[in-house]
């Protein structure tokens, strides 16, 4: 069971950092942005470009490639904002999330043209995991999630006890009276776009250190993305973090249920044992997603519009 926590941490951690960069961007500019899960590819590309090349130790070589990677992407935000969105402010939310959705395809074959399609994994040495009750925790592991707790609390510390944190919370509720009280929101919206694709590449990176890293693995984990900032409350950078950690949960304790029983009482199987694949893990996200929807489309921290 402990195995089970470790696990649901280390995905609570890649899903929280994407998620709330992509709840930042919903919260300023209103509109779901489907690119923004590939901005997490980006960044796992171009850190592990860097920690190949650089001849530093493999977990320094990592470190540095992760900080150029979220410096590169969170300008790669800032261009995709001053290229496309900028020009489409005051367009439909419909016209904006179309646009998102052929950006984050242009990044994904333009990630898979230079890196190719095979999957790739960063240099780090064999090493004995940490074995704590009947769970393993392996030092990637580790740092997955110590890199997602430092991470958000220094951007709490920015959001609560920063003037720039106090600007980005007033354009978030109201921009027109933000922008007459002398604030640029324009270079709010470009902060907002760089932090956001910053954590972004940060997570992408995270979840390369334990799995592997693949020009698609960002539509792999777009679904469980958007779920964990819907059911958390999308716009709300906190409800993200609880939604990434109620997602991550859920699939893997999805994964141990023997769901025979509820089979039997459906009259669907008569079968012992019934498992969800790892494969449909996916599946676990979507289901709560749609209940979330049914029963409070705000999300669990959202506010009512």
């Amino acid at each position: 069971m402990f195995q089970v926590i470790i696990d649901s941490l280390i995905r609570a951690s890649e899903l929280a950092l994407i998620a709330v960069g992509l709840t930042m961007v919903y919260e300023i500019l209103r509109f779901a942005s489907f690119a923004h899960v590939q901005f997490g590819t980006v960044g796992a590309f171009i850190a592990l470009a860097i920690s190949v090349a650089l001849p530093l130790p493999p977990g320094w070589a990592i470190l540095v490639g992760a900080l150029v990677a979220c410096i590169v992407t969170g300008g790669l935000g800032i261009l995709s904002d001053r290229l496309i969105f900028a020009k489409l402010r005051n367009r439909p939310p419909a016209i904006l999330m179309i646009a998102s959705f052929g950006l984050g395809m242009v990044m994904q074959y333009g990630v898979q043209a230079i890196w190719g399609a095979g999957a790739r994994a960063y240099p780090l040495p064999l090493s004995r995991p940490w074995v704590f009750l009947d769970g393993r925790f392996s030092p990637a592991g580790a740092a997955v999630i110590l890199a997602a707790v430092l991470s958000m609390l220094a951007f709490h510390l920015l959001l609560t006890h920063t003037k720039l944190g106090m600007a980005m919370r007033a354009t978030a509720d109201n921009p027109q009276l933000t922008e007459a009280s002398g604030i640029f929101t324009e270079r709010i919206i470009r902060i907002v776009w760089f932090i956001g694709a910053a954590l972004g590449a940060l997570g992408g990176v995270m979840l390369g250190l334990v799995s592997q890293i693949q020009s698609n693995m960002g539509f792999d984990i777009m679904v469980a993305v958007f779920a964990a900032a819907i059911v958390g409350g999308i716009g709300n950078v906190y409800g993200a973090v609880l939604g990434a950690c109620i997602i991550a949960f859920a699939e893997n304790v999805g994964l141990i249920i023997n769901w025979a029983p509820l089979a039997h009482l459906l009259h669907v199987s008569s079968a012992n044992a019934l498992y969800i694949p790892v494969g449909y893990k996916t599946g676990i996200s979507f289901v709560i997603l749609i209940l979330i929807l049914l029963i409070r489309p705000r999300g669990l921290l959202g506010r009512r519009t």
